[in-house]
């Protein structure tokens, strides 16, 4: 599956995505000229509920730094991040890791940065803006099936060194695009939050996504003439 796909499957797909939607998203960005906003302070991330609204405030920013950060990256202790399609691509791909979608967000983010070897991201798809907003449907609720059986053999989580809990979430995204074509987003994903029990209260890594699932349904292309 080639990069621009996965880019366009994220805006097509997760609008935070996640549904991004991975699957995989958030209010407007100024630009200078028209009166910058001062970026929001930094959020105390000490709960599974404060990773989602990091989440939306690094799609709103645009910030590739906080979204990296928010991602699970730990196969030593078997904590790896995995966005999980509502449906395969036309490559026949159904999830991805956390390489492919922290380097699908730079080039998202920050599309001017091209790296040694990319491709240019094509003019049309570049942000200029992204509204975002995700509503928690439940209470989150611990995964004991995410536990290791045989102390991580298996390559689950290791219950005395990770908490896993989950939630479903609806999403409505709106993606506004450098070209005619914009990106609305709408939906459902669960999001699966690890606690790594050896940090304290709102240290950096207390609390990631280990699992963006995108459950639908698929984003509406709107053309310029047709904002609805």
């Amino acid at each position: 599956m080639s990069d621009m796909s996965r880019v366009r499957e994220i805006l097509r797909r997760t609008a935070l995505l996640t549904a991004l939607a991975s699957i995989c998203v958030t209010g407007c960005v100024f630009s200078p000229s028209e009166g910058e906003l001062p970026p929001p302070p930094p959020l105390v991330i000490d709960s599974p509920e404060k990773v989602v609204a990091a989440l939306e405030q690094a799609y709103q920013t645009r910030d590739y730094d906080l979204f990296v950060k928010l991602l699970a990256n730990d196969p030593d202790r078997n904590a790896e991040y995995l966005f999980i399609l509502s449906e395969p691509t036309e490559e026949g791909d159904t999830q991805w890791g956390w390489e492919t979608e922290a380097r699908a967000h730079r080039r998202m983010f920050d599309p001017e940065t091209t790296l040694p070897g990319e491709l240019p991201v094509p003019n049309d798809l570049w942000l200029q803006s992204v509204d975002i907003t995700l509503t928690r449907q439940a209470s989150f609720t611990e995964r004991t099936d995410l536990y290791t059986s045989d102390g991580g053999a298996d390559g689950l989580l290791d219950p005395a060194v990770w908490r896993a809990t989950t939630a479903r979430y609806s999403t409505d995204v709106f993606f506004a695009m450098n070209g005619d074509v914009d990106y609305q987003v709408t939906g459902q994903a669960d999001f699966v939050i690890v606690e790594d029990l050896a940090k304290s209260d709102g240290e950096t890594g207390q609390f990631q996504i280990l699992i963006w699932e995108d459950l639908g349904a698929p984003g509406k292309a709107l053309s310029a003439d047709d904002p609805t």
